[in-house]
């Protein structure tokens, strides 16, 4: 039986899994809404009008998971305002922007967070923190396995929060040293403001070639914003068994595309059975087992 990933029958729990609907949209720029509200002076998910439109698109395409990017909710949200743009049915885990001080109470801005349909399990995940780029993660457990998704957001040039390219790929490059290691499947995603759909450029290249050496592998070949550039990206293993099926939609509140994969899910095959020999100690006549050695 094949279906989306997540779904229950009764209370006999989850059904056979063959495919995990993942989301992903990038908030930033977000294109004025009128029939929802008038223009925000601050572009955050917390919107009625933001919040409205990704139930929208959570109502359409039933995510299993929904991995955003400059969210703008700041750690001062309280957990009533995170409650109230929580779609039923998901948990919101809420990664928000750290100024290089540490803190993120008036920070604005950037936001990596998570959407997740709440029958999944949650496992504890920790990762290094960056200074070129906003990293936040989660691991989920399926019945017989797991799977790892890495949710990136590299802030563009014109961004006070921007630093060296350079920079990028030697923290990136440390990233994927760490991420490469990861005992399961995994997904790296989010938006890293290179132009992968401009071969030539410098910038891309580097960045292809920095994946090429872990075997990775990016998988969008369309645009995701408005001005038909690549920059939010999905990233595998090459030999990756997830074989991450992609579409996108030209309905959105941002300027950016949502990209909506598919992924394979197979079960992880059990060791092959071991077998032991032993005696049965207590089962033995001691008297005719000493006469035996004795004799």
């Amino acid at each position: 039986m094949s279906m989306k990933f997540g779904k229950t029958k009764g209370t006999e729990g989850l059904l056979k899994l063959t495919k995990f609907g993942v989301a992903m949209l990038i908030f930033g720029d977000i294109r004025p809404l009128k029939y929802l509200e008038k223009q925000s002076k601050y572009y955050n998910l917390l919107r009625r009008r933001h919040f409205a439109a990704l139930s929208d698109l959570i109502v359409s395409h039933h995510p299993d998971l929904f991995c955003l990017t400059e969210t703008w909710v700041k750690n001062s949200t309280t957990c009533t305002e995170l409650a109230q743009c929580t779609p039923p049915n998901y948990t919101f885990l809420n990664i928000p922007r750290v100024s290089s001080k540490g803190n993120s109470s008036t920070v604005v801005g950037g936001g990596t967070d998570f959407l997740i349909r709440e029958s999944f399990t949650q496992l504890s995940t920790s990762m290094s923190q960056f200074s070129s780029f906003e990293l936040s993660s989660v691991t989920l457990k399926l019945p017989q396995s797991k799977i790892s998704f890495f949710n990136i957001y590299r802030p563009p040039s014109s961004s006070s929060f921007s630093k060296p390219f350079s920079l990028f790929l030697d923290e990136f490059n440390s990233f994927l040293s760490v991420a490469a290691t990861t005992p399961h499947e995994f997904v790296i995603t989010g938006d890293f403001n290179i132009h992968l759909d401009n071969s030539s450029d410098h910038a891309t290249s580097q960045f292809l070639s920095v994946l090429s050496s872990f075997n990775l592998i990016q998988h969008v070949n369309f645009p995701t914003r408005s001005k038909n550039h690549i920059l939010d990206l999905v990233i595998t293993f090459a030999d990756s068994s997830l074989a991450p099926s992609l579409s996108s939609s030209l309905c959105s509140p941002s300027d950016h595309f949502p990209i909506f994969p598919k992924l394979s899910i197979s079960s992880t095959p059990l060791p092959p059975p071991t077998q032991h020999t032993f005696r049965r100690l207590h089962s033995m006549n001691i008297d005719d087992f000493l006469s035996d050695v004795l004799s």
